[in-house]
């Protein structure tokens, strides 16, 4: 655990606004492609880690019973695998790796539990009071598994229907993308 520490201490917040920047652009910019096509194996994470996002998205991500889209784990995992995590720098990568496994055992002195074996209410309140922590590590886990999870989840097609959101409005009117391009000045 204090080795995962170490790595989730390392990352600058440079290389997280890096990989947030590219998230966002990826969910916003129709991962459409991407969130449709299921890889036969996740290449960036294992299935321990896999887990942990899993049973994030059962905690955050609780459609069941509701208009909105139903997602499955195989879904969810290969946008956030093939589309997120596959265009991480790999140093970003390994640090949020090294941060799965420090934020998994973080209820155990607590509970007596990991992460991904605590019930649903315990798994919430957990997951919010590492989101309101003092410590830096514990509010940025927590606030970055959750975008991870609901960037996965928005990135498929699927999912805008309930909410009568038809796609970003660049594709649907042909503007063409700018890249980095500056602002106008005037």
């Amino acid at each position: 655990m204090n080795q995962a520490l170490k790595i989730v201490g390392r990352l600058s917040r440079r290389d997280f606004m890096v990989f947030a920047g590219a998230a966002v652009g990826v969910a916003a910019g129709g991962a459409a492609s991407v969130a449709q096509a299921q890889a036969p194996a996740l290449k960036s994470i294992n299935a321990a880690e896999a887990a942990i996002f899993r049973r994030v998205a059962e905690v955050v991500l609780p459609v069941g019973g509701s208009p909105l889209a139903p997602w499955t784990p195989e879904g969810l995992l290969g946008t956030l695998d093939a589309a997120l995590l596959g265009t991480m720098p790999p140093h970003v990568l390994a640090g949020l790796k090294g941060g799965l496994q420090y934020f998994n055992e973080g209820p155990v002195a607590q509970h007596g539990k990991r992460f991904t074996a605590l019930d649903d209410a315990t798994a919430t309140a957990f997951l919010d009071a590492w989101g309101n922590a003092k410590e830096v590590p514990h509010r940025a886990l927590a606030s970055g598994l959750k975008k991870l999870v609901q960037l996965s989840y928005w990135a498929n097609p699927a999912s805008w229907a309930p909410l009568e959101y038809d796609g970003p409005i660049s594709k649907r009117n042909g503007l063409k993308s700018l890249g980095n391009a500056p602002l106008p000045t005037r």
